[in-house]
Parts: C-alpha cells; sequence; structure tokens
C-alpha cells in the first residue's frame, strides 16, 4: 500500500513537472513585448524620433519591426544611453540593443544576431587631408572630437604616444558643432553618422573625409539569453535582408530621407 502511494505520488509529481516545464518552456518562447533601446543621443540614420510624426524610425526599428511582427512580437522603445542600457541587458531589464561585441564589457553574457551592418570610422576636418600624409601626420599633436564613453582602440597608441588630444561629446552631432567651432581639429564619426548629419545638418558647411578608414565595426542585435529561441528565426531573416540587399538599400533612404 505504501510502495503503490509513493508510485503514484511518483507519477503525480512526474506529471506536474512536465507541465511546468512545458509552461516554463512556452513562456519563453512566446515572448509578447520586446524591450529595445533606442539611444540616447539618438544615431540616425539608425534609430531615431522623427520630430513630425514623433515615431521610432530608422534601418534598425524598421527590421525589427518586419520581423517581430510576423513573430506576433511587439516592439517598446526604451530611451537610455549606451552604458547604462549595456548594464539593463545584462539584467534583463531590457531585452535587447544594437551593439558591437568588442564594446562591452561582459558579452559571454549576452548572445549576438549575425550582422546587421557594418561601417568604418574616419576622421573628418574643415580643410583638406594633405596629399601623400599619413595617419601619424593628421593626428601627431592634434585634438579629435570623440563620443563620451566609447573606447578607440585604434586612436589609443596616438593618445599615448604622439601628444594626440581626446575631447569627448555627447553625441555625433555635438561632435560635429565641436569642430565647427574650432575646439577640435577633427571629428571621429562613422560613415553613415556623418553621411546623415552632411545631408541634414551641415549642408552648407565643407567637410573632408580621412582618405583611410580606422577599422571596420559590425553591429549586431546584442540580446538578453532569454531570446535564444528568437536568435535563429532573426538571423535568418537578417540573411534573406542582405541577400536582396534591402538592408543597403534601406540605409541609403533613411541617410537621403528629408
Amino acid at each position: 500500500m505504501v510502495r503503490f502511494r509513493r508510485q503514484g505520488f511518483h507519477q503525480q509529481a512526474t506529471a506536474v513537472l512536465c507541465c511546468l516545464s512545458f509552461h516554463i518552456s512556452f513562456c519563453t518562447l512566446a515572448a509578447d513585448k520586446l524591450r529595445f533601446v533606442l539611444y540616447y543621443p539618438q544615431v540616425p540614420p539608425y534609430m531615431y524620433v522623427d520630430q513630425q510624426t514623433n515615431k521610432v524610425v530608422g534601418l534598425v526599428p524598421e527590421l525589427l519591426e518586419e520581423h517581430f511582427s510576423d513573430e506576433k512580437v511587439k516592439l517598446e522603445f526604451i530611451l537610455d544611453n549606451r552604458r547604462g542600457a549595456e548594464h539593463r541587458l545584462y539584467s534583463g531589464d531590457v531585452d535587447a540593443m544594437l551593439l558591437a561585441p568588442e564594446w562591452t564589457q561582459k558579452p559571454q553574457q549576452l548572445i549576438f544576431s549575425d550582422v546587421l551592418l557594418q561601417h568604418r570610422d574616419y576622421l573628418f576636418a574643415l580643410k583638406p587631408f594633405a596629399i601623400g600624409s599619413s595617419i601619424k601626420d593628421w593626428l601627431a599633436g592634434k585634438t579629435v572630437c570623440t563620443r563620451q564613453y566609447y573606447v578607440y582602440e585604434v586612436l589609443e597608441p596616438f593618445f599615448r604616444q604622439h601628444n594626440t588630444t581626446r575631447v569627448d561629446a555627447s553625441s555625433e552631432l555635438a561632435q560635429m558643432k565641436m569642430l565647427l567651432s574650432g575646439r577640435c581639429d577633427y571629428a571621429y564619426i562613422n560613415e553613415h553618422v556623418a553621411r546623415w548629419l552632411q545631408q541634414h545638418q551641415f549642408a552648407d558647411t565643407a567637410l573632408y573625409q580621412s582618405p583611410e578608414h580606422f577599422g571596420e565595426v559590425a553591429l549586431r542585435v546584442a540580446f538578453h539569453p532569454g531570446w535564444q529561441p528568437y536568435l535563429r528565426g532573426f538571423n535568418q531573416y537578417l540573411a534573406r535582408q542582405h541577400q536582396k540587399n534591402n538592408i543597403s538599400k534601406k540605409l541609403e533612404f533613411y541617410i537621403q530621407q528629408r
């Protein structure tokens, strides 16, 4: 009798655990909202708030909306700076953000999508770069406007050894304004954001891009590990968009859009 009851209890407990396990798995797979970080200050053409419609627009929101609407997952954009948002991502206070793994403090605690897009970083100046000059010629003893909290590994040797001075700004727009005001000799900005700024903020200003770029950055969507069940589908979606050249076309649309 005792043995029978123990077997019955074991069977019931097993059934309950199986149901609980199924329920947890189902909840993990059936998230209904993705809390995605909208950087502040904002970064056109990647993601920003349209001043006329007050809607979040840009390359990244469009791609996310297109994919996750098919997954029946709604998007919620959370405004935060990059450093603060990264810590919130580790804790699960937000679900995802646009990042490069090498920028993060604890990449092993996140899961990353395949490459969404790549960009190259350049120096921008108010006068042409001398023909035949080198990176050392440009930077030695000069001042460079950079983004606050960002790590620039390729520039670090110049900061340490060649009397190059770093002046931090809160945004790429602020970097450009500081360049125009004479607070720095160069602004160090990625090619896509620089093109957007030239099109929309500084159309009447002659800006010169360095002949050489400073490395290439592969931007990905960094997810909290709880979103692992969605990663494969999102990567497949990105692959299809790259094959059709849609990401490049969408990026160009947002750079040119007025």
